[in-house]
């Protein structure tokens, strides 16, 4: 589990993301800030994706990490 975090986080942020979209977009549109919404579209993508790349680079280094203590070890 703690293998794919990376990808479960940023999933169940972008669930929460999808429902508040829809819940509070809509009367976004009906007032006519179709500007406010699609850039709190846009920004929240760009962090969700931001997100995976951060989170799956820190998993690989964290892996790196632990193979190094497991040869240290074995020295």
């Amino acid at each position: 589990m703690r293998k794919y975090k990376y990808i479960w986080v940023p999933s169940l942020i972008g669930i929460y993301f999808l429902f508040m979209t829809t819940y509070f977009g809509v009367d976004l549109l009906a007032k006519g800030e179709t500007l406010r919404f699609w850039g709190t579209v846009a920004a929240e993508s760009v962090i969700l994706i931001a997100l995976v790349y951060f989170m799956k680079k820190r998993d690989k280094l964290r892996q790196e990490r632990e193979e190094d203590i497991k040869n240290n070890q074995k020295e």
